[in-house]
């Protein structure tokens, strides 16, 4: 849900009413991440649109987001009087009753204020989400009359429910008083009147389920809470294999849709690219015909790709494309190795790979949402809803930001002398324990959570606050990827990928590994100096991390807890 100016509360609706949704897209729309694709089955993903006044040589004028009208009950600021919109209704204005006092009635109709949404909004723990039932909330029980008008009372202490007051024509009224108590086993306030989830979709059109109800317990919040939405992203790192030592034209060809679909329509032996097909393709488009066949081979040689069972499975693809040299400043990830040797004694003893990561590009696709409790790779599929009712619909919304990052593999020895010599596994121990007892009591899996892990968290947010200094960039703009195996332990990932898509900094992140700082220089000032030498602050950082942080986070968590 969103809030837009003049009152106005709306939800994005499904992916069905998008523009598009059954059919082809224009090609700045289109991204394509094979790995990605793979992970969540689909076929392709989509930028959103945005919207476009018309004008000479613009191309999808006036096509905006469509968004339903949620929640449906509002009601008039001035009287009180209440209606329930439909999912599809345009702005009202108050219908006017009668009532005594002060009230509407005697105002013109286009005089008379728009409604406003209700604060509240009733959601269960499988991500459905409904109105507050006003009407049974009043009348408990008792029968509710096809006639029954509600009216919306907010006395001096309207910032407690208590004064609050919901009114109906029939003589019934309740305060508000308790809808926001819930219990996990027993329910809460609406569970108490009888009231349970009826499967609610409004973003898909619906306002109960088909067939039976869901039935689950319904939990009052206010529709602006955090808990109300959380998105499922799925990001990844792309792997453009197929484009090293290839030039920018032909990367840029293969990637639109259309060339693609003609270079793989007629494979020579289900496997291979016709170059028949591939030499009139670039003369069509200007091309090397035989550069052209050879990465459209690579391509496709590259793109059957299998699903993965994890994300550490997933992630360990990345760790390994960035433990080499790969990639140029024509593909979409350049990675350059410099050795921990060439960067002085402290910094060889606890890393074996730092990268700098001139170029890479981000996908992060919306997968679905949950509520209440954010998505959780090892809890129930059913927890998380989808954004369509249509299943040949085989795309999802997805946005794509390109960026520059640093990569650190530490030494395994490093993190075991550093295990052997602090209590860290222990108290690691002793936060799992009271993390998954959080995590039972929510309904959630149990999950492991390694010294080593944290270790390496603690430390991605110190270079973190340490770039946000030295380079320029908020620390808001910068991202870490932690690459650590929580389900196997024999297959190792010691790794950290901190980067940005913000292209506005002050000292390019390179300037950390130059020559000049490599000869003990500092890159700012151009002198010995311990203070700017970038590359020790990554030393610094893992200091910090290691012998302050960590002892903080565990006291912090566990005193939580």
């Amino acid at each position: 849900m969103i809030d837009f100016p003049r009152d106005e509360s709306l939800m994005v609706a499904g992916l069905d009413a998008w523009h598009y949704a059954k059919q082809s897209c224009p090609p700045e729309l289109l991204i394509e991440e094979e790995r990605l694709q793979a992970r969540l089955g689909v076929r392709a993903f989509r930028l959103p649109v945005d919207h476009k006044d018309p004008g000479d040589g613009i191309k999808g004028a006036n096509l905006d987001i469509p968004a339903l009208r949620f929640p449906g009950w509002h009601y008039c600021h001035r009287c009180g009087a209440m209606e329930q919109l439909t999912l599809f209704s345009s702005a009202r204005r108050c219908p006017g009753r009668p009532y005594p006092g002060m009230n509407c009635s005697q105002k013109a109709e286009r005089s008379r204020p728009f409604l406003i949404p209700v604060r509240i909004v009733a959601v269960c723990d499988r991500g459905h989400i409904e109105d507050f039932p006003f009407l049974d909330w009043i009348h408990r029980n008792k029968p509710i009359a096809a006639d029954c008008k509600l009216r919306f009372l907010a006395g001096r202490s309207s910032s407690m429910l208590t004064g609050i007051k919901i009114s109906c024509s029939c003589g019934e009224a309740r305060t508000l008083a308790g809808v926001f108590d819930f219990d996990q086993q027993s329910g809460g306030a609406l569970q108490r009147i009888k009231y349970s989830c009826r499967g609610g979709q409004p973003w898909l059109g619906r306002t109960e389920a088909p067939g039976l109800p869901c039935g689950s317990h319904l939990r009052v919040l206010q529709r602006g809470a955090s808990n109300v939405y959380f998105p499922h992203v799925v990001s990844s790192i792309y792997l453009p294999l197929w484009a090293e030592q290839a030039e920018r034209s032909i990367i840029e060809s293969l990637q639109r849709p259309e060339i693609w679909d003609a270079l793989t329509s007629g494979l020579v032996d289900g496997k291979k690219i016709d170059p028949v097909r591939c030499d009139v393709v670039a003369r069509m488009w200007g091309l090397s015909g035989e550069d052209l066949l050879l990465v459209a081979q690579r391509k496709l040689d590259g793109i059957q790709v299998k699903p993965v069972e994890n994300e550490e499975e997933y992630r360990s693809q990345e760790y390994s494309a960035l433990l080499a040299p790969r990639g140029g400043p024509n593909t979409d990830l350049f990675v350059e190795i410099v050795q921990p040797g060439d960067l002085g004694a402290p910094l060889s003893e606890y890393f074996s790979k730092i990268a700098l990561v001139k170029k890479l590009r981000e996908t992060r696709a919306l997968a679905g949402f949950s509520r209440v409790l954010p998505p959780d790779p090892e809890g129930a599929a059913d927890r998380v809803q989808p954004l369509r009712l249509d299943q040949k619909i085989d795309w999802l919304p997805a946005a794509v930001v390109r960026g520059e990052g640093i990569f650190l593999e530490l030494k395994d020895r490093a993190i075991r002398e550093w295990l052997e010599n602090s209590g860290s596994p222990q108290r690691a121990s002793a936060l799992s324990q009271n993390f998954n007892r959080r995590r039972v009591a929510r309904g959630q899996r149990t999950r492991s959570i390694p010294a080593t892990f944290v270790l390496l968290h603690a430390l991605a947010h110190s270079l973190i606050n340490q770039l946000s200094f030295d380079c320029g960039y908020g620390s808001a703009s910068l991202r870490e990827r932690i690459y650590c195996n929580l389900d196997d332990a024999s297959k190792q990932m010691n790794g950290i990928l901190i980067y940005t898509a913000s292209g506005i900094l002050k000292v390019r992140w390179g300037d950390w590994f130059d020559k000049a700082n490599r000869k003990g220089c500092c890159a700012r000032c151009r002198q010995p100096c311990k203070r700017h030498n970038g590359a020790r602050q990554i030393l610094f950082a893992l200091r910090l991390a290691a012998r302050e942080q960590i002892m903080q986070i565990w006291r912090h968590v566990t005193a939580v807890f």
